[in-house]
Parts: structure tokens; sequence; C-alpha cells
């Protein structure tokens, strides 16, 4: 007997979350190449902000699975946007306020860089499987 198909498929969230995992390391170094070690540690920080708000979005959103869940679904993914923005804020509060060699160009590029991962893994992923 088949298994019916997720109404919520988690592959996309899934290679998101290790795309943006890889490019924290990457993130540091090409910082460290381009400048010092005190721009590779801000990019690290920046991305690091960056992977755990999307990390939480993407626990909270896709936890539950199913058509009668829809509802959870939806309630789930408002919590881990306002999660993420959270995440986001209290990170580089923390990370301005208790950081004292900092550079904060660096840091934000570094969120920029892992961030905009969230817009190639879709494009990749879907060329991906239209090769397969």
């Amino acid at each position: 007997m088949s298994r019916p198909q997720r109404l919520v498929d988690r592959r996309l969230a899934k290679a998101i979350v290790l795309l943006q995992t890889v490019m924290v390391p990457v993130v540091a170094l090409l910082a460290w190449a381009i400048q010092d070690l005190k721009a590779a540690q801000s990019a690290a920080l920046g991305a690091f902000v960056c992977w755990l708000a999307s990390s939480y979005f993407c626990w909270q959103s896709f936890r539950v699975a199913g058509a009668r869940a829809s509802q959870q679904i939806l309630s789930n993914m408002y919590r881990g946007m306002i999660g993420k923005f959270a995440i986001v804020v209290v990170g580089f509060i923390i990370i301005l306020s208790s950081v004292k060699t900092l550079s904060p160009l660096a840091l934000i590029c570094g969120f920029m860089l892992v961030q905009s991962m969230s817009w190639i893994a879709p494009i990749w992923l879907a060329r991906l499987q239209k090769q397969v």
C-alpha cells in the first residue's frame, strides 16, 4: 500500500537550513580572507543569528503535517515568523552590546549572505528537480 503524499513538503525547508549551515563558516572564511579576524568573527556572528532564526522558523512551521492540521500549520507559521523576528532583534542587541571588537559592516554582510540562501535554495532545488 502506498503512503499518502504529505500536505507540507519539508524538503525545501531542510535544504535552506542545510545550505545556511554550510554558509556560516564559508562567510567567516571569506571575511577573514578579505579583511581580518575581527571581520571574520563579526560576519560569523551575523551569519549565526540568521541561521538560528531560520532554523527556529523551519522547526516551528513544519512540526505538524496533514490536511487536518492546516489551521495548526498556519498558526505555527505565524509563531515561527514572530519567533524568527525576535531572535534576530535580540541576537543583534546582544551582539552589539556585548562584543567590543566588532565590525558592523561585516556583521550585516554575514547576515545578508546567509539570508540570501533563502532565496537561492528554492531556485537551486527547482533546477535539480528539473534535471531528474
